[in-house]
Protein backbone atom coordinates (compact mmCIF):
# COMPACT_ATOMS: atom_id res chain seq x y z
CA UNK A 1 0.00 0.00 0.00
CA UNK A 2 1.39 3.82 -0.86
CA UNK A 3 2.29 5.83 1.69
CA UNK A 4 -0.55 8.76 2.26
CA UNK A 5 -0.92 11.32 4.36
CA UNK A 6 -4.48 12.94 5.97
CA UNK A 7 -6.39 14.39 8.89
CA UNK A 8 -8.03 11.52 11.06
CA UNK A 9 -9.55 10.96 14.55
CA UNK A 10 -7.41 7.83 16.31
CA UNK A 11 -8.73 6.09 18.67
CA UNK A 12 -7.57 3.60 20.96
CA UNK A 13 -8.95 0.97 23.15
CA UNK A 14 -7.35 -1.39 25.92
CA UNK A 15 -9.25 -3.47 28.44
CA UNK A 16 -8.74 -2.88 32.19
CA UNK A 17 -7.64 -5.40 34.55
CA UNK A 18 -6.63 -7.57 31.46
CA UNK A 19 -3.26 -8.97 32.47
CA UNK A 20 -4.31 -9.82 35.89
CA UNK A 21 -7.50 -11.87 34.30
CA UNK A 22 -4.74 -13.44 32.14
CA UNK A 23 -2.15 -14.60 34.77
CA UNK A 24 -5.58 -15.96 36.56
CA UNK A 25 -7.59 -17.48 33.59
CA UNK A 26 -6.27 -17.89 30.33
CA UNK A 27 -9.11 -19.30 29.33
CA UNK A 28 -11.46 -16.87 29.88
CA UNK A 29 -8.85 -14.19 29.15
CA UNK A 30 -8.88 -15.16 25.40
CA UNK A 31 -12.67 -15.37 25.22
CA UNK A 32 -12.94 -12.16 26.44
CA UNK A 33 -10.16 -10.99 23.84
CA UNK A 34 -12.34 -12.14 20.96
CA UNK A 35 -15.51 -11.20 22.27
CA UNK A 36 -14.07 -6.95 22.67
CA UNK A 37 -13.26 -7.46 19.15
CA UNK A 38 -16.13 -8.77 17.60
CA UNK A 39 -17.89 -5.81 19.48
CA UNK A 40 -15.36 -3.44 18.27
CA UNK A 41 -15.09 -4.43 14.75
CA UNK A 42 -18.85 -4.20 14.49
CA UNK A 43 -19.14 -0.70 15.81
CA UNK A 44 -16.05 0.67 14.22
CA UNK A 45 -17.44 -0.63 10.56
CA UNK A 46 -21.00 1.00 11.81
CA UNK A 47 -19.66 4.18 11.81
CA UNK A 48 -17.28 4.43 8.82
CA UNK A 49 -14.38 3.59 10.58
CA UNK A 50 -10.90 1.19 9.63
CA UNK A 51 -9.67 -0.93 12.05
CA UNK A 52 -6.05 -0.83 12.15
CA UNK A 53 -4.62 -3.19 14.42
CA UNK A 54 -4.85 -4.93 18.14
CA UNK A 55 -2.07 -4.28 20.41
CA UNK A 56 -2.17 -6.81 22.64
CA UNK A 57 -5.62 -6.24 24.73
CA UNK A 58 -6.09 -2.46 22.96
CA UNK A 59 -7.00 -1.65 19.58
CA UNK A 60 -6.23 0.79 17.03
CA UNK A 61 -9.06 2.55 14.75
CA UNK A 62 -9.13 5.60 12.41
CA UNK A 63 -11.83 7.36 11.70
CA UNK A 64 -12.56 10.29 8.55
CA UNK A 65 -14.37 12.47 11.29
CA UNK A 66 -14.24 12.77 14.46
CA UNK A 67 -17.75 12.71 15.26
CA UNK A 68 -18.05 9.13 14.09
CA UNK A 69 -15.04 8.63 15.79
CA UNK A 70 -16.88 9.75 19.16
CA UNK A 71 -19.98 8.11 18.31
CA UNK A 72 -18.54 4.41 17.90
CA UNK A 73 -16.58 4.60 20.97
CA UNK A 74 -19.71 5.93 23.03
CA UNK A 75 -21.50 2.21 21.30
CA UNK A 76 -18.46 0.29 21.86
CA UNK A 77 -18.74 1.69 25.93
CA UNK A 78 -22.58 1.29 26.11
CA UNK A 79 -22.24 -2.39 25.14
CA UNK A 80 -19.43 -3.04 27.60
CA UNK A 81 -21.34 -1.45 30.81
CA UNK A 82 -24.63 -3.31 29.40
CA UNK A 83 -22.28 -6.64 29.11
CA UNK A 84 -20.89 -5.81 32.47
CA UNK A 85 -18.38 -8.23 31.95
CA UNK A 86 -15.36 -5.97 31.70
CA UNK A 87 -14.71 -2.67 30.76
CA UNK A 88 -12.85 -0.53 28.26
CA UNK A 89 -10.46 2.91 28.38
CA UNK A 90 -10.95 4.49 24.90
CA UNK A 91 -8.76 7.90 24.17
CA UNK A 92 -9.29 9.80 21.25
CA UNK A 93 -7.70 12.69 19.15
CA UNK A 94 -7.33 14.11 15.86
CA UNK A 95 -4.42 14.96 13.53
CA UNK A 96 -2.52 14.27 10.49
CA UNK A 97 -1.80 10.53 10.43
CA UNK A 98 0.83 8.37 7.61
CA UNK A 99 -0.85 5.33 6.60
CA UNK A 100 1.48 3.26 4.92
CA UNK A 101 1.64 -0.73 4.68
CA UNK A 102 -1.79 -1.10 6.49
CA UNK A 103 -0.24 1.02 9.58
CA UNK A 104 -0.32 4.49 10.81
CA UNK A 105 2.40 6.80 11.92
CA UNK A 106 2.99 10.33 13.49
CA UNK A 107 2.03 12.21 16.51
CA UNK A 108 -1.63 12.47 16.64
CA UNK A 109 -1.39 8.39 17.05
CA UNK A 110 1.39 8.34 19.74
CA UNK A 111 -0.99 11.51 21.56
CA UNK A 112 -3.81 9.23 20.77
CA UNK A 113 -2.34 6.03 22.88
CA UNK A 114 -1.23 8.18 25.30
CA UNK A 115 -4.94 9.86 26.29
CA UNK A 116 -6.21 6.31 26.29
CA UNK A 117 -3.80 5.55 29.09
CA UNK A 118 -4.71 8.95 31.00
CA UNK A 119 -8.52 7.46 31.03
CA UNK A 120 -9.93 6.11 33.63
CA UNK A 121 -11.99 2.87 33.24
CA UNK A 122 -14.73 2.93 31.49
CA UNK A 123 -14.39 6.27 30.20
CA UNK A 124 -13.54 8.08 26.85
CA UNK A 125 -11.10 10.87 26.78
CA UNK A 126 -10.87 13.05 24.36
CA UNK A 127 -8.30 15.46 22.98
CA UNK A 128 -9.51 19.79 22.87
CA UNK A 129 -8.68 18.77 19.08
CA UNK A 130 -11.69 16.80 19.24
CA UNK A 131 -14.02 18.29 21.87
CA UNK A 132 -13.68 21.38 19.29
CA UNK A 133 -15.37 19.53 16.71
CA UNK A 134 -18.12 18.07 18.86
CA UNK A 135 -18.57 21.10 21.31
CA UNK A 136 -21.86 21.95 18.96
CA UNK A 137 -23.33 18.24 18.84
CA UNK A 138 -26.84 17.83 20.45
CA UNK A 139 -26.19 14.62 21.38
CA UNK A 140 -22.35 14.39 22.59
CA UNK A 141 -21.84 15.92 25.87
CA UNK A 142 -18.46 16.35 27.36
CA UNK A 143 -16.42 17.67 30.57
CA UNK A 144 -12.96 19.07 30.90
CA UNK A 145 -11.10 16.53 33.17
CA UNK A 146 -7.27 17.84 33.52
CA UNK A 147 -4.58 19.38 31.78
CA UNK A 148 -1.38 16.91 31.78
CA UNK A 149 2.09 16.34 30.44
CA UNK A 150 1.84 13.11 28.43
CA UNK A 151 5.00 11.03 27.41
CA UNK A 152 6.91 11.97 24.75
CA UNK A 153 4.63 15.25 23.82
CA UNK A 154 5.60 17.95 23.51
CA UNK A 155 2.79 20.11 25.10
CA UNK A 156 0.31 19.74 27.61
CA UNK A 157 -3.04 18.03 26.52
CA UNK A 158 -6.46 18.97 27.91
CA UNK A 159 -8.99 16.04 27.67
CA UNK A 160 -12.20 15.98 28.28
CA UNK A 161 -14.44 12.97 29.45
CA UNK A 162 -17.50 12.08 26.91
CA UNK A 163 -20.60 11.63 29.28
CA UNK A 164 -22.46 8.06 28.77
CA UNK A 165 -25.27 6.37 30.52
CA UNK A 166 -22.72 4.14 33.79
CA UNK A 167 -19.86 5.80 33.39
CA UNK A 168 -18.42 7.04 36.31
CA UNK A 169 -18.40 11.44 36.26
CA UNK A 170 -14.95 12.22 36.34
CA UNK A 171 -14.31 15.87 39.18
CA UNK A 172 -12.12 17.94 36.70
CA UNK A 173 -8.97 19.21 38.05
CA UNK A 174 -8.29 22.67 39.49
CA UNK A 175 -6.89 25.24 37.94
CA UNK A 176 -2.79 25.13 38.43
CA UNK A 177 -1.74 28.39 39.89
CA UNK A 178 -0.20 31.50 37.50
CA UNK A 179 3.20 30.75 39.40
CA UNK A 180 4.54 27.66 41.17
CA UNK A 181 7.14 28.80 43.74
CA UNK A 182 10.44 27.69 43.60
CA UNK A 183 10.11 26.24 40.45
CA UNK A 184 12.45 25.74 37.38
CA UNK A 185 12.54 25.40 34.00
CA UNK A 186 15.75 24.16 32.23
CA UNK A 187 15.82 24.61 28.53
CA UNK A 188 17.41 22.63 26.24
CA UNK A 189 21.21 23.25 26.35
CA UNK A 190 22.54 24.85 23.11
CA UNK A 191 24.68 22.37 20.81
CA UNK A 192 27.65 25.15 20.20
CA UNK A 193 29.92 22.25 18.79
CA UNK A 194 30.85 21.97 14.89
CA UNK A 195 29.46 18.84 14.77
CA UNK A 196 25.82 18.73 15.03
CA UNK A 197 26.13 14.98 15.57
CA UNK A 198 27.14 15.89 19.57
CA UNK A 199 23.65 17.68 19.94
CA UNK A 200 22.87 14.31 21.73
CA UNK A 201 25.45 15.29 24.20
CA UNK A 202 24.02 18.98 24.69
CA UNK A 203 20.30 17.16 24.93
CA UNK A 204 21.70 14.51 27.12
CA UNK A 205 23.12 16.98 29.81
CA UNK A 206 19.98 18.86 29.74
CA UNK A 207 17.86 15.96 30.76
CA UNK A 208 20.36 15.04 33.35
CA UNK A 209 20.15 18.22 35.07
CA UNK A 210 16.47 17.94 34.99
CA UNK A 211 16.51 14.74 36.66
CA UNK A 212 19.11 16.03 39.42
CA UNK A 213 16.89 19.08 40.15
CA UNK A 214 13.63 16.63 39.99
CA UNK A 215 14.93 14.30 43.13
CA UNK A 216 14.67 17.45 45.56
CA UNK A 217 10.82 18.02 46.57
CA UNK A 218 10.90 21.61 47.77
CA UNK A 219 11.87 22.17 44.21
CA UNK A 220 9.21 22.24 41.41
CA UNK A 221 10.75 21.06 38.01
CA UNK A 222 9.09 21.38 34.65
CA UNK A 223 9.44 17.68 32.61
CA UNK A 224 11.36 17.00 29.38
CA UNK A 225 8.50 17.37 27.21
CA UNK A 226 7.23 20.98 28.04
CA UNK A 227 10.81 21.90 28.51
CA UNK A 228 11.84 20.99 25.03
CA UNK A 229 9.28 21.90 23.15
CA UNK A 230 11.15 25.60 23.23
CA UNK A 231 14.35 23.85 21.82
CA UNK A 232 15.45 26.20 18.71
CA UNK A 233 13.11 28.89 19.29
CA UNK A 234 14.31 32.08 19.77
CA UNK A 235 11.61 33.37 22.14
CA UNK A 236 12.02 35.83 25.34
CA UNK A 237 12.73 33.91 28.43
CA UNK A 238 10.25 36.02 30.23
CA UNK A 239 7.58 34.41 28.01
CA UNK A 240 8.52 31.48 27.94
CA UNK A 241 8.61 31.52 31.89
CA UNK A 242 5.05 32.80 31.77
CA UNK A 243 3.98 29.88 29.66
CA UNK A 244 5.68 27.00 31.61
CA UNK A 245 4.33 29.06 34.83
CA UNK A 246 7.92 29.01 36.91
CA UNK A 247 9.77 31.13 38.81
CA UNK A 248 12.88 30.61 37.14
CA UNK A 249 14.63 29.49 33.85
CA UNK A 250 18.09 27.94 33.43
CA UNK A 251 19.87 27.70 29.96
CA UNK A 252 23.12 27.46 29.14
CA UNK A 253 25.33 25.70 26.07
CA UNK A 254 27.43 23.05 25.25
CA UNK A 255 31.01 22.55 23.24
CA UNK A 256 32.54 19.27 22.91
CA UNK A 257 35.77 19.13 21.21
CA UNK A 258 37.52 16.00 21.67
CA UNK A 259 38.38 15.56 25.36
CA UNK A 260 37.48 19.10 25.78
CA UNK A 261 34.24 20.22 27.19
CA UNK A 262 32.93 23.64 27.56
CA UNK A 263 29.69 24.18 29.57
CA UNK A 264 27.58 27.48 30.16
CA UNK A 265 25.11 27.58 32.39
CA UNK A 266 22.82 30.98 33.52
CA UNK A 267 20.10 30.95 36.08
CA UNK A 268 17.19 33.87 34.79
CA UNK A 269 14.91 34.99 37.39
CA UNK A 270 11.45 35.21 35.37
CA UNK A 271 9.83 38.14 37.44
CA UNK A 272 12.65 40.31 36.72
CA UNK A 273 14.95 39.52 34.36
CA UNK A 274 17.61 39.34 36.87
CA UNK A 275 20.60 36.62 36.51
CA UNK A 276 21.05 34.76 39.58
CA UNK A 277 24.02 32.76 38.35
CA UNK A 278 26.04 32.60 35.93
CA UNK A 279 29.15 30.45 35.02
CA UNK A 280 31.56 28.83 32.10
CA UNK A 281 33.41 25.49 32.77
CA UNK A 282 36.09 24.58 30.47
CA UNK A 283 36.97 20.99 31.82
CA UNK A 284 38.01 17.40 30.80
CA UNK A 285 35.15 15.58 29.31
CA UNK A 286 35.81 13.14 31.90
CA UNK A 287 34.55 15.54 34.96
CA UNK A 288 31.15 16.28 33.18
CA UNK A 289 29.50 14.48 36.13
CA UNK A 290 31.27 17.59 38.23
CA UNK A 291 29.69 19.99 36.22
CA UNK A 292 26.31 18.47 36.56
CA UNK A 293 26.67 18.36 40.16
CA UNK A 294 27.81 21.93 40.58
CA UNK A 295 25.62 23.17 38.23
CA UNK A 296 22.47 21.74 40.22
CA UNK A 297 24.07 22.76 43.71
CA UNK A 298 24.77 26.23 42.34
CA UNK A 299 21.14 26.82 41.40
CA UNK A 300 19.49 25.69 44.59
CA UNK A 301 21.73 27.50 46.47
CA UNK A 302 20.87 30.42 44.36
CA UNK A 303 17.04 29.90 44.64
CA UNK A 304 17.79 29.17 48.41
CA UNK A 305 16.78 25.45 48.54
CA UNK A 306 18.34 23.54 51.64
CA UNK A 307 18.62 20.20 51.28
CA UNK A 308 19.00 17.26 53.91
CA UNK A 309 21.29 14.25 53.99
CA UNK A 310 19.07 12.18 51.85
CA UNK A 311 18.25 14.50 49.15
CA UNK A 312 21.77 15.20 48.50
CA UNK A 313 22.51 11.51 48.47
CA UNK A 314 19.64 11.43 45.62
CA UNK A 315 20.95 14.42 44.08
CA UNK A 316 24.23 13.15 43.39
CA UNK A 317 22.89 9.32 42.53
CA UNK A 318 25.24 8.20 39.92
CA UNK A 319 24.41 5.21 38.12
CA UNK A 320 28.04 5.13 36.28
CA UNK A 321 31.20 6.95 36.51
CA UNK A 322 32.24 5.69 32.95
CA UNK A 323 32.12 8.48 30.59
CA UNK A 324 31.87 6.22 27.66
CA UNK A 325 29.53 4.35 28.84
CA UNK A 326 27.80 7.59 29.79
CA UNK A 327 27.76 8.97 26.56
CA UNK A 328 26.46 6.09 24.75
CA UNK A 329 23.17 6.14 27.31
CA UNK A 330 22.93 10.13 26.32
CA UNK A 331 22.63 8.61 22.59
CA UNK A 332 20.32 5.91 23.16
CA UNK A 333 18.27 8.98 25.22
CA UNK A 334 18.42 10.67 22.00
CA UNK A 335 17.41 8.45 19.71
CA UNK A 336 14.40 6.73 22.22
CA UNK A 337 12.84 10.70 22.32
CA UNK A 338 12.89 10.87 18.42
CA UNK A 339 10.43 7.77 18.32
CA UNK A 340 9.93 5.85 15.63
CA UNK A 341 10.56 2.33 15.33
CA UNK A 342 13.77 2.95 13.76
CA UNK A 343 14.95 5.38 16.15
CA UNK A 344 13.46 3.14 19.23
CA UNK A 345 15.60 0.05 18.02
CA UNK A 346 19.05 2.60 17.67
CA UNK A 347 18.33 3.36 21.38
CA UNK A 348 18.44 -0.07 22.20
CA UNK A 349 21.86 -0.96 20.67
CA UNK A 350 23.18 2.26 22.18
CA UNK A 351 21.62 1.49 25.92
CA UNK A 352 23.05 -2.34 25.50
CA UNK A 353 26.52 -1.13 24.41
CA UNK A 354 26.25 1.26 27.11
CA UNK A 355 25.76 -1.79 29.50
CA UNK A 356 28.52 -4.06 27.97
CA UNK A 357 31.10 -1.55 29.37
CA UNK A 358 29.04 -0.58 32.58
CA UNK A 359 27.63 -4.31 33.34
CA UNK A 360 25.62 -2.14 36.71
CA UNK A 361 24.52 0.67 34.68
CA UNK A 362 21.35 0.60 36.30
CA UNK A 363 19.62 3.37 34.59
CA UNK A 364 20.40 2.05 31.21
CA UNK A 365 18.74 -1.03 31.47
CA UNK A 366 15.73 0.79 32.73
CA UNK A 367 15.46 3.30 29.34
CA UNK A 368 16.04 -0.35 27.60
CA UNK A 369 13.12 -1.53 29.34
CA UNK A 370 11.27 1.37 28.20
CA UNK A 371 12.53 1.31 24.42
CA UNK A 372 11.38 -2.74 24.37
CA UNK A 373 8.14 -1.89 26.34
CA UNK A 374 7.00 0.97 23.76
CA UNK A 375 8.25 -1.27 20.52
CA UNK A 376 6.08 -4.11 21.82
CA UNK A 377 2.87 -1.53 22.27
CA UNK A 378 3.09 0.22 18.70
CA UNK A 379 3.79 -3.24 17.17
CA UNK A 380 7.01 -2.17 16.25
CA UNK A 381 8.97 -5.34 16.95
CA UNK A 382 8.14 -9.27 18.11
CA UNK A 383 6.07 -8.69 20.45
CA UNK A 384 6.16 -11.19 22.97
CA UNK A 385 9.83 -11.17 22.60
CA UNK A 386 10.27 -7.29 22.97
CA UNK A 387 7.83 -7.57 26.36
CA UNK A 388 10.06 -10.04 28.17
CA UNK A 389 13.02 -8.55 27.14
CA UNK A 390 11.13 -4.97 28.67
CA UNK A 391 10.72 -7.41 32.09
CA UNK A 392 14.27 -8.81 31.82
CA UNK A 393 15.44 -5.13 31.70
CA UNK A 394 13.54 -3.78 34.42
CA UNK A 395 14.53 -6.39 36.65
CA UNK A 396 18.21 -6.09 36.01
CA UNK A 397 17.53 -2.30 36.68
CA UNK A 398 15.94 -3.07 40.22
CA UNK A 399 18.34 -5.41 40.82
CA UNK A 400 21.22 -3.05 40.73
CA UNK A 401 19.92 0.07 42.44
Amino acid sequence: MPQSRQLSAIMFTDIVGYTALMGKDEHKAFALLNKNRQLQKSFIEAFNGRWIKELGDGTMASFNTVSDAVNAAVKIQEACNAANDFQLRIGIHQGEVVFENDDVFGDAVNIAARIQAAANPGCIFISEAVNHNVANKKDIKTLFVKEEILKNVSQPVRMYQVMIAGSEIIIPEKPVAKVVENSIAVLPFANMSSDPEQEFFSDGITEEIINMLAQVPQLKVIGRTSSFAFKGKNLDLKFIGEQLKVSYILEGSVRKSGNKLRVTAQLISVADGFHLYSEKFDRELEDVFAIQDEVSFAILNAIKVRLFEKERTAVLNRYTNNVDAYQLYLQGLYHYNRYTPDSMAKAVEFYQAAINIDFNYALAYAEMSSCYWDLAYFNWGPREESVAKSIDAINKALQLD
